[in-house]
């Protein structure tokens, strides 16, 4: 088996277990933590490790799953009182199982149970196309599911092959003064706003230089935290000893081995780009997600004012799987 293989085989590995581990404890609290733990992956990162791997954020698949094993348990077991399945898969209540239940089935779980589950059936197979192959869901697939928008054939493995072009390095610590943004990362945020301020105050102390070093540093991952809580900071990487005032924050961005990708391009498609690199380089290169933040750097000028196009570096923090 060639290395490449062996290393999405161990993550898979690793996420299949935890998949097992969810269905076999899912009336307990699943706490992030627990579920890092169980995959030997950094808590910090394992979110998108799983959705790359599984197909679906891990919220999303808990969820899923625990009303999906309920709905089956509503049928099978008739005589069972539903808030008694409904404590068994997870749900602190029946109102809360209630709502969950009618959002995912459009239905209550009294009317799935006389009737609706029947109806529920034949509506999909008459829905289902001859000859058409249902992936059973609870393991994780072979390889990364394509992106939103992704193309197949030729334009697939040209976007396999950019994304593959990721240099594993040693990165020094960056100490940095920076503006940090708390709300959504795209639109409605206020992203623009702190880097502008960053430019304002690096510009008046001479920093915004030809050769500069700027950081975007994410704290969160928008697909796990509310938006509106998401952190990020607008850095500038500053010598040692420089004074600052009120106006920013200080501090050290660790160094150490990271893997980088060179990204230009629209900023609207920065996103996807990071979904590649979680979802296709990472499973087959025979490291995993390391406990430190990841960024975009930036080096001297970055951005193209007439196309919009920027170009920076996405930084992943690594160590050997």
């Amino acid at each position: 088996m060639a290395t490449s293989s062996r290393n999405r085989a161990e993550y898979q590995k690793r996420v299949n277990r935890v998949l097992d581990y969810i269905q076999d404890h899912r009336a307990e609290e699943l706490s992030l933590e627990t579920l890092a733990a169980v995959a030997a992956f950094s808590p910090f990162h394992f979110h998108r490790v799983f959705k790359s791997m599984a197909g679906e954020n891990l919220r999303e698949f808990i969820q899923r799953t625990r009303l999906e094993t309920a709905a089956s348990h509503l049928v099978l077991r008739p005589h069972v009182d539903v808030l008694e399945i409904a404590l068994e898969n997870g749900f602190s209540s029946a109102s809360a199982f209630a709502r969950a239940f009618k959002e995912r089935f459009g239905m209550s779980a009294s009317a799935w149970r006389s009737g609706g589950a029947a109806q529920a059936s034949k509506a999909r197979q008459a829905e289902s196309k001859p000859g058409e192959v249902v992936r059973k869901p609870g393991k994780a697939a072979g390889c990364a599911p394509e992106q939103d928008g992704s193309s197949s054939g030729a334009d697939a493995r040209s976007d396999e092959e950019e994304i593959m072009n990721v240099t594993v390095k040693t990165l020094p610590n960056y100490h940095v003064a920076y503006v940090r943004s708390v709300g959504p990362y795209g639109p409605g945020g206020n992203v623009r706003e702190v880097w502008e301020r960053l430019v304002r105050w690096a510009s008046a102390r001479d920093l915004w230089t030809a050769d500069r070093i700027c950081l975007n540093i994410a704290h969160d991952n928008p697909n796990v935290t509310e938006p509106a809580k998401c952190r990020l900071d607008a850095a500038i990487v500053i010598p040692d000893g420089f004074a600052v005032d009120g106006d920013v924050n200080v501090t050290d961005v660790p160094g150490g081995k990271y893997a980088a990708s060179v990204f230009v391009g629209d900023p609207s498609t920065i996103g996807a780009a990071w979904d590649q690199l979680f979802g296709r380089w990472l499973p087959e290169s025979g490291y995993q997600p390391d406990h430190r933040a990841c960024f975009e750097l930036y080096q001297g000028e970055f951005h193209d004012p007439k196309t919009n196009t920027f170009r920076c570096e996405l930084c992943l923090p690594v160590r050997p799987l």
